[in-house]
């Protein structure tokens, strides 16, 4: 029975280029057994392929090549090799948490943007509506005379911020809570806070006292929406609160205002889709 192997017939047999063969040997973590002195191939025996495979399982779970070379050349190789797949576990499992965060964050887009597109077509109608919102779990900062027109955002980059420390990422859904009220123009409203969007069952440590998780409750919300700018703004505030009052439609006496980018140009100017709603009780 064959005992000996070219470097093409153990590539071939083990699935594995030659080249990464020869880089191996370069490196000195799978060498050829000996050396043809007619000819001077090099040859591989059919006992090492057990070894090949070592190196390929380590490599499959990411195992860096020094590491690789650490391990199979260390005397006590299975002790080592046990502190390392303890280590390298963990480090698989950090991984899967951070995937499992960015699969919540794709779904989380993917569920704005098609919210987005609906609440643009109700833009194009022009008028008031009410519609189902599903709660939200939310991550928001309290932001004491902050006007709707002012510089939000810093304190949508302080979100950022603490997201970003927890291996996560702020998504693009923007978001403003303030009084209803009967103001004289815009200029009169003060926020309460700006907050973001985050998966449910999310657990946040900071050290910042206005920052912090809250709720946005399920319900019927009565809504209007448009492309926002400083010179509307105000109109379309005004619409709803006089439709609000005009239909004596009781609320929790909050503004939620919700802002889509419609361009992810930084160049061109800003070009927000703005949704004001209030929660029926």
């Amino acid at each position: 029975m064959k005992e000996y192997f070219s470097i093409g017939e153990t590539a071939r047999l083990n699935n594995i280029s030659i080249q990464t063969l020869r880089y191996y040997d370069k490196i000195g973590i799978f060498k050829p057994q000996c050396t043809d002195r007619d000819n001077g191939y090099r040859y591989y025996h059919v006992k090492q392929f057990f070894y090949l495979d070592i190196i390929k399982y380590l490599k499959s779970i990411k195992t860096p090549l020094e590491e690789i070379k650490r391990i199979i050349s260390h005397t006590s190789a299975p002790e080592l090799m046990q502190t390392f797949l303890e280590e390298q576990e963990n480090v698989i499992e950090r991984e899967m948490e951070r995937l499992e965060r960015a699969r919540q964050l794709l779904q989380r887009r993917k569920d704005q943007l098609h919210e987005q597109l609906e609440i643009r077509a109700k833009k194009e109608e022009g008028l008031v509506y009410v519609r189902h919102i599903e709660g939200q779990t939310i991550l928001k900062a309290a932001t004491p005379q902050v006007n709707p027109h002012d510089q939000s955002d810093l304190y949508y980059r302080k979100l950022a911020e603490v997201l970003e420390e927890r291996g996560d990422m702020v998504d693009n859904y923007y978001g403003l809570i303030y009084d209803l009220k009967p103001y004289k123009d815009s200029g009169d409203i003060y926020c309460n806070s700006v907050y973001t969007t985050i998966y449910e069952g999310a657990k946040i440590d900071t050290d910042e006292q206005n920052i912090g998780i809250d709720t946005i409750p399920s319900g019927e919300y009565v809504c209007i929406s448009f492309d926002c700018s400083s010179t509307n703004y105000f109109s379309y505030y005004q619409k709803l609160y006089h439709f609000i009052e005009s239909h004596g439609i009781q609320t929790d006496g909050k503004v939620y205002q919700v802002s889509f980018p419609n361009s992810y140009n930084s160049l061109k100017e800003e070009d927000f889709l703005t949704e004001f709603r209030v929660l029926k009780k």
